[in-house]
């Protein structure tokens, strides 16, 4: 679990936003939540995303990992890698997600798909790009 920069929660909603995007867990079964706030306080340099949820039953159940974005999607990718990269070692044996919450995306565009699927076969890990607010139920 990384305890820096975060803040552990078993609120039933657990929100982040920015720039009138949002991302937010709804915590039906009360696990322990870790947000942990990557951009400018987990990781200060380099590509980072905005944050990342650690949910807790025990030990580390699985984590999300979140890049509120305008509208470049690309660059949002390499963000939400770099992330992953950086925590590689805490994250290791650990089921993972990732989201993007961007400002403007065509939902089910052909080129969303592609990045979706190339981010898979890239990183092991599925993709999600939402249009101004996800909301996901654990």
């Amino acid at each position: 679990m990384i305890i820096k920069c975060n803040e552990c929660t078993k609120n039933k909603i657990v929100p982040v936003s920015e720039n009138k995007r949002e991302f937010r867990i709804q915590n039906n079964s009360r696990y322990e939540i870790n947000k942990v706030t990557v951009d400018g306080c987990y990781i200060t340099s380099g590509l980072k995303c905005d944050y990342l949820f650690e949910i807790i039953n025990r030990d580390i159940k699985e984590v999300f990992y979140i890049e509120l974005k305008g509208s470049d999607i690309s660059h949002g990718i390499k963000q939400l890698e770099a992330t992953i990269k950086h925590c590689e070692s805490e994250h290791k044996c650990v089921s993972k997600k990732a989201y993007i919450v961007a400002s403007k995306f065509p939902k089910s565009s052909t080129s969303s798909q592609k990045l979706k699927k190339e981010f898979k076969r890239v990183n092991h890990i599925q993709l999600f790009i939402d249009t101004k607010q996800r909301e996901v139920t654990v």
